[in-house]
Formats: C-alpha cells, structure tokens, sequence
C-alpha cells in the first residue's frame, strides 16, 4: 500500500508541471527519455488542467490521473503512469504573508 497526496494540476509549462492544494505545490520536472520528449510528458497534461491527481509521498515516483474510491472497503485505488522526472520540489505556500515580506523589525527581547 502506498500513500498518496491529490493535487490540482495548477499549470503544466514547456517541460514541467505544477500541482497544488490548499497550502501545498508540488513542481514536478521532466527529463527525456526512449519513448517520450520532456516537452511531450508535460504536454499530457495540458489537457488536464484543474483536474486533480494523486502522487505518492514517498516511494517511487509516479503520477495517477485515473483514480477512485473503492465501494466495497474504501480503499483509494489509483492507475499510476510513470513519467521519467528530472526532478520532484515540493514547498508550502504561504496565503498570508510571503515570506520576503516578513521582517522582524527588533531582535527577540531577554528578560
């Protein structure tokens, strides 16, 4: 069993997607392989913008955009697709402040 994180799929640029939720982003680089460009895997998901998909939090990498919750148990049943990843970066937004914006205008006091 593997656990999985669902994402929106917030924009898909020349060779890279990126995916988000709530306070999460998750950019998922792509690299060349034998059957497909980076441009051709991240151009697969063009199509798909504001669909949701899931990837794993840990493990190896794939992402599913074909997924559903199974009636009889529960469980979350997705269909992986393996995608060749350069890379996988993955930060939290922040929604209030950005955080160049934040500047302590006093260093802490001690009392």
């Amino acid at each position: 069993m593997t656990a999985v994180e669902v994402l929106k799929i917030a924009e898909a640029g020349p060779d890279y997607i990126r995916l988000q939720d709530g306070g999460r982003d998750v950019r998922i680089n792509f690299s060349h392989d034998e059957m497909f460009s980076k441009e051709e895997s991240a151009g697969f998901f063009r199509g798909l913008r504001s669909n949701r998909a899931a990837i794993p939090v840990d493990g190896p990498f794939f992402i599913a955009v074909d997924f559903w919750r199974d009636r009889c148990n529960g469980s979350f049943k997705v269909i992986p697709s393996n995608f060749t990843v350069a890379s996988v970066e993955r930060s939290q937004l922040s929604l209030l402040w950005p955080t160049s914006m934040v500047v302590m205008a006093y260093p802490p006091s001690r009392a």
